[in-house]
């Protein structure tokens, strides 16, 4: 085994975007592990818009950074060393490594680890459809918005790593129209040739207001929302009665001081519509995640789910896999395959992917 490992740490706090000089790349020594540790050979690492907020110390959910920390992140890897009861070698891990080549974890809370039992298939999948991302997803779709056949639903930040699964598991679930919202020409083709979706909004150059009254002339039930702002303003003012809403996320509103927030004009429909509007947390959800990865994975066989993922090579891409997300350039579930040459772990699937 190789004696040193490359790694990422905060060089600076981002102002406004981030940048690639707010990261620093280092090498160091492999850490030996301990008493109740386990080492473990980073696969894969998946980035999220939420990163942002972990080096403005904005989250409640995660640890403070400081300059120098190992940029926080979560992957898929194997364990090549343990001295831990709960991990063992070749034992495949979903879990907080950091951007690092090896990572230390123990079996505690804090790292939310969770070990995939599916061996079939990539172990990229952990990442995205097998991981937080697909049973996000899931449970925006199956738990908070109870779809159902006959369904109309829309999902914006439909070509992200959770709205380029969310339509699946909507189709999968039964509903009747599917409209997905993303920006550009490309990514709304995407929706309809290869995600699953039946109609596409373009929000840079559709009018958005008037597709979707074109589209859902007898209103809408189900709204997954991972943009937020205006756009979840607009949704509202076009529920029917008893409609659900998922708030995933809020991206729009993610590079902008709170006091630029959108004023919502039409929350008094919720009451008026008899609807819910729910946030949600997928870590609350964790003692259902074999069932949830049993559920995508079976659908990825059928070929029901047809994951997307837009995968950049080597640990040195991690800074500008981040900065795509807030660029929108990224296409379904953006994440770094870590080492170059890693090969396969486990089994590789057969089923041809778009």
């Amino acid at each position: 085994m190789q004696k040193a490992m490359k790694q990422w740490v905060m060089a600076s706090r981002p102002k406004g975007l981030v940048k690639v000089e707010d990261f620093r790349l280092e090498e160091v020594a492999i850490p030996n592990i301990r008493k109740g540790e386990a080492l473990v050979k980073t696969l894969y690492l998946g980035v999220a818009p939420v990163m942002l907020r972990y080096m403005t110390n904005e989250t409640t959910f995660e640890k403070p950074m400081e300059i120098g920390d190992v940029m926080i992140g979560r992957g898929v890897g194997c364990v090549v060393a343990s001295k831990s009861v709960a991990f063992k070698e070749g034992d495949l891990l979903q879990t907080k490594l950091g951007w690092r080549e090896y990572g230390v974890i123990k079996d505690e809370p804090y790292y939310m680890t969770y070990k995939m039992a599916t061996q079939d298939l990539s172990p990229s999948y952990g990442v995205g459809a097998l991981g937080m991302n697909g049973f996000t997803s899931l449970i925006g779709m199956q738990e908070i918005c109870k779809v159902k056949k006959g369904d109309k639903v829309l999902v914006s930040g439909a070509a992200g790593s959770v709205g380029s699964m969310a339509g699946f598991v909507a189709k999968a679930l039964g509903c009747d129209i599917l409209v997905g919202i993303a920006g550009g020409p490309e990514k709304c083709t995407m929706l309809t040739e290869s995600l699953g979706y039946d109609y596409a909004i373009d929000y840079k150059t559709d009018g958005v207001p008037k597709k979707l009254d074109e589209l859902f002339p007898d209103g809408i039930d189900v709204f997954f929302d991972n943009v937020g702002g205006e756009l979840l303003d607009e949704v509202l003012g076009r529920i029917n009665r008893r409609a659900r809403i998922a708030i995933c996320g809020r991206i729009s509103e993610y590079l902008i001081p709170p006091e630029a927030y959108h004023r919502p004009r039409n929350m008094y429909r919720i009451g008026l519509k008899d609807a819910k509007m729910e946030g949600f947390f997928v870590y609350d959800y964790q003692a259902e995640y074999p069932n949830y990865e049993k559920q995508l994975a079976q659908w990825i066989r059928e070929g029901r789910l047809r994951p997307l993922e837009d995968i950049g090579i080597g640990l040195e891409e991690m800074p500008n896999a981040l900065i795509s997300l807030y660029k929108g350039t990224n296409g379904g579930t953006r994440m770094v395959k870590v080492f170059k040459d890693q090969g396969s772990v486990g089994k590789t699937s057969s089923i041809n992917m778009p």
